[in-house]
């Protein structure tokens, strides 16, 4: 998938020009507030998980280290370029290698959030679907794990988004054309992007949580009638950490349902510009922006989807606020807590309801 469409989208070589400046600038301002939103709570984020021991030290925390991360650096190396174009009607002002980087910087970290939301997507199925006794013996996602799985999704986008710049381009024409920022990308790359790096993963995404909301469904019909497998009678204190992760797995579903409103309608239109190619005419300019706008807005609302609603989060924002009224910025505290890896996982919990320890288990189901 390529971004903005002098990034040639379509197969278009021209810049953008003719937007009405009652389209210029809401569109601009709001995605300024995009970039403001997103620096702020992405960096909250990264903070509150690098400052506080137990945050860091949990294995799916280190996901969303790497989600705020990837989002960080689409709202600031890639966003304000496309508000520019904007109002410089699509012309590229900063030379062929910031062009280049540019492009590159899109195609890495946009798919690196996608996988990265995979990758958790995985982890809360896994959690609800092992049987109790399986889950105790072996570990699921360690800290270790956790770092493998980040360096493989980084590793892999870095590369594919390397691959024009190795050579899977149309060398014959400049990154700057015509004036606009345009690195001429096969078609054959741009619909294999569109489909392995963004329709995939979320579709796959997807079919996880309808999985976990079919383990919700069965949980909520066991717990409802009482009707737990004779091979296994949950404690009260089980049951209700087995409902907490039932809730933390509804969080999550939530922001794959954001990111998958968000990118899906920029994807398929990617698509159809790709296979419609110079005979789309006039080429919808505006809507392009729109819809790609809407999957920056992704980059804004993670922060609120995930860490704001954990009250560890939040204790950890309570006491960064205070420090810096009070003009202090101390390194904030932490409180030991049992190293064992249903304690990790339960740290993991996108939205806890109480700030306390929960184990992840799961209920044998009925063979």
């Amino acid at each position: 998938m390529n971004n903005y469409s002098d990034h040639n989208v379509s197969g278009h070589q021209e810049p953008l020009f003719g937007f009405s400046p009652y389209f210029v600038y809401p569109l601009a301002s709001l995605c300024i507030l995009i970039v403001v939103v997103a620096i702020i709570g992405n960096l909250m984020v990264s903070y509150a998980i690098l400052a506080n021991r137990n945050l860091r030290n949990n294995p799916t925390n280190l996901l969303l280290l790497s989600l705020a991360v990837s989002d960080l650096l689409t709202v600031t190396l890639a966003v304000p370029f496309d508000i520019e174009a904007l109002f410089l009607s699509g012309e590229w002002k900063h030379g062929k290698t910031m062009c280049v980087t540019f492009l590159t910087v899109y195609l890495i970290t946009v798919p690196t959030s996608i996988f990265t939301l995979l990758a958790i997507s995985v982890d809360r199925y896994k959690t609800l679907k092992d049987p109790l006794g399986r889950f105790r013996r072996s570990q699921l996602i360690t800290k270790r794990r956790s770092l493998i799985v980040i360096a493989l999704i980084w590793s892999y986008c870095i590369l594919w988004a390397l691959l024009p710049i190795i050579g899977w381009r149309d060398r014959s024409v400049e990154p700057i054309y015509n004036g606009a920022c345009s690195v001429h990308y096969t078609i054959v790359y741009n619909l294999l992007t569109s489909i392995m790096n963004f329709i995939f993963p979320l579709l796959l995404t997807c079919g996880f949580y309808i999985l976990i909301y079919l383990i919700a469904r069965k949980h909520h019909k066991v717990t409802k009638t009482g009707g737990f497998p004779s091979t296994f009678k949950p404690t009260k204190e089980e049951g209700k950490m087995y409902t907490k992760n039932i809730k933390a797995a509804k969080t999550t579903a939530m922001f794959v349902v954001v990111m998958f409103l968000c990118w899906q309608p920029f994807t398929y239109f990617s698509i159809v510009a790709n296979l419609i190619g110079d005979t789309w005419e006039p080429y919808p300019f505006e809507l392009y922006m729109v819809l790609l706008m809407l999957g920056y807005l992704n980059s804004a609302l993670n922060p609120f989807l995930f860490a704001f609603r954990n009250k560890r989060f939040q204790s950890v924002y309570r006491k960064l606020l205070r420090s810096i009224t009070l003009g202090q910025f101390n390194s904030l505290g932490t409180v030991r807590q049992r190293s064992t890896f249903s304690q990790s996982t339960s740290n993991s919990q996108i939205a806890e309801e109480e700030n306390r320890v929960v184990r992840l288990q799961s209920i044998k189901s009925k063979q």
